[in-house]
């Protein structure tokens, strides 16, 4: 019998520390609501539960973003809408000009009410805005409006540089398969021909001739995609992945709507005289790296037109004679069925962004029920771990006052 190491002590005193630990873990997860306190207490699934709580975040983010885009959107729609009804009423004053029954004095009134409708669409213009930035008239500046890409000249400009940098790509050309070089060739000359079909004695840009040429360049990248590629290998395959990658981006945006990208953008300004355009970016998804979601499947351009009464053609037109009000007929069909367009494509971006608040939505709740099943409590299991641990410890409490105690039987030995 030992008096100076009690181990029956030291040993119920150490299984007296391990429950304390288990009640206060237990404790733990009962007072946060959480499995997972810390990384020891599962490294994996920590790491699993935060990447997941980063998601989750984004998600919120994207549909408030989307939401806020729709919000701006309605903001866009309603203001061309009340344009439309102003532009009706023009059409009307018109009509009755063209009659000959009217003489000029009474034109003239028809014509002060007409003028004055234009300037009210300039002033609609000018203020229909969403959180200070202006909706249809862009300026250069983004902080005012949305996403100002500059004019046509800019785009005609970037246009000529994506020319450059593919011509910069190409190099030699494909060694081992001279087709492949002929298309890419193709598809260049397509390209070309778009920033080509202005003019030199005329600052107008023929329409016309950009629409037929981005024609020819989809033509063009269409034939360069079903080119039978097997005889490329190692740096060769990457030069015709990277060179078909610039040529979406140029006519396609790579996504869907094609009027998205640069050469239909440029082709659409060229198409209404265009000088300002705006294509701005709503984020909508949690992600940006290819990593997780490329940058394009997080995201959505939306482009329409910019416009006013000069842009529109309507500053020119008065109805001071018969021809005059004529002329307004045939400029108005031409105007309503242009914001129309723009109309229709507007509500084809907020009915989008609806599935996409709808699909994020479910993104969310399902992540964050995924995200719950590993780092939130079950309490069921975790009291009953408590209460196992709480008698323990009461337990392991009384064994060490007994094993404290068994040395005091020295004494009778020693009392004889």
């Amino acid at each position: 019998m030992q008096i100076n190491h009690n181990i029956n002590a030291m040993i119920t005193q150490h299984a007296l520390h391990q429950n304390n630990n288990a009640m206060g873990k237990s404790l733990e997860k009962l007072s946060t609501g959480l499995k997972i306190n810390r990384a020891q207490d599962d490294a994996a699934g920590l790491a699993m539960s935060e990447q997941m709580r980063t998601q989750i975040r984004g998600l919120g983010k994207a549909k408030q973003n989307s939401q806020d885009g729709i919000a701006a959107l309605q903001i866009a729609e309603g203001g061309l809408a009340e344009v439309t009804n102003i532009m009706q009423r023009q059409r009307e004053l018109a009509i009755q000009a063209a009659n000959d029954t009217l003489t000029s004095t009474e034109r003239k009134y028809l014509d002060l009410e007409f003028q004055e409708l234009s300037k009210e669409i300039a002033r609609i213009a000018k203020t229909t805005d969403y959180n200070g930035k202006n909706m249809l008239n862009w300026s250069e500046d983004a902080n005012l409006s949305f996403g100002a890409i500059g004019d046509k000249n800019a785009l005609k400009a970037e246009l000529e540089a994506e020319h450059t940098k593919i011509n910069s790509l190409l190099g030699a050309g494909f060694s081992s398969d001279a087709a492949l070089t002929g298309l890419v060739n193709a598809a260049l000359t397509a390209l070309e021909a778009i920033t080509t079909a202005d003019q030199n004695t005329d600052p107008a840009i023929d329409g016309a001739a950009v629409q037929t040429a981005i024609d020819n360049l989809q033509t063009a990248i269409d034939n360069l995609k079903s080119a039978d590629t097997s005889a490329l290998t190692g740096k060769e395959k990457q030069l015709y992945d990277a060179l078909t990658e610039r040529f979406d981006i140029i006519v396609n945006n790579n996504a869907e709507p094609k009027s998205d990208s640069v050469s239909r953008l440029y082709q659409t300004m060229v198409e209404n005289d265009m000088t300002t355009a705006a294509s701005y970016t709503l984020h909508i998804g949690p992600n940006y790296s290819s990593g997780m979601g490329s940058k394009w499947a997080n995201e959505m351009t939306i482009t329409y037109i910019s416009f006013n009464p000069g842009s529109l053609g309507l500053s020119t037109k008065n109805l001071k004679t018969q021809n005059n009000a004529t002329e307004a007929i045939d400029q108005l069909d031409k105007i309503i069925k242009s914001v129309s367009g723009v109309r229709a494509k507007i509500g084809t971006y907020i009915n989008r962004l609806e599935y996409t608040i709808n699909n994020v939505a479910s993104l969310e709740f399902n992540t964050q029920d995924a995200e719950s099943r590993i780092r939130d409590t079950d309490f069921a299991e975790a009291t009953t771990a408590f209460t196992r641990n709480q008698i323990l410890v009461q337990s392991a409490t009384s064994m060490l006052a007994q094993a404290n105690t068994l040395p005091q039987t020295a004494l009778t030995l020693i009392n004889g």
